[in-house]
């Protein structure tokens, strides 16, 4: 009988294709404040704050600055009317740059004694000590509390005679500024 030799097959030399990972899902930014996120359209904000955030009918300023403050003027009109928090009374307004929410700021309707004392230990407690305090103002004397983080900048402007019951309160929540980075 023949034997017949069998040849083995070489080894492929083709490449084994494998397929790569699926993309890793981009996480959602955590909210900035309630539900507002960086980068938020105005439709978005009006549906993330349902029967609270309405369009204004005029644009509203953000509080005016105090000679000192690292704060920036501006209007927006996109608000919440009356917010109430820590027993004060705010007005929101929503400011946005090239369509997407850069900042938050919140002032108070009728600042008590404490509002101004209240915030800055609830903002102690939530984001660790500020990063820093400046003097504002020459005829009404005022204090800025800062608190830099990576995703935002934080100011509590205070000013005012408590004693008195005359105070101004603003609590303004800012973007980071990653574009001016770029340039």
């Amino acid at each position: 009988p023949q034997q017949v030799s069998r040849q083995e097959a070489p080894p492929s030399l083709a490449p084994t294709t494998t397929a790569p990972p699926p993309p890793t899902p981009v996480p959602t930014p955590p909210p900035i404040w309630r539900a507002a996120r960086w980068g938020m359209t105005k439709d978005e904000v009006l549906k993330g704050f349902p029967g609270e955030a309405q369009r204004l009918a005029t644009p509203a300023a953000f509080s005016q600055p105090q000679e000192g403050s690292t704060m920036v003027a501006g209007t927006s009109d996109l608000g919440i009317p009356v917010y109430e928090d820590q027993g004060a009374k705010f007005r929101v307004l929503f400011g946005f740059e090239s369509g997407a929410l850069h900042r938050i700021h919140l002032a108070a309707a009728k600042a008590g004694p404490a509002t101004c004392g209240d915030l800055e230990q609830l903002l102690t407690k939530e984001h660790s000590e500020p990063s820093s305090r400046n003097s504002t103002g020459t005829t009404l004397k005022g204090e800025e509390i800062v608190w830099k983080r990576p995703d935002q900048t934080i100011t509590l402007a205070c000013a005012g005679v408590p004693a008195l019951g005359f105070q101004t309160v603003a609590l303004d929540y800012m973007a980071p500024r990653t574009d001016l980075a770029k340039k």
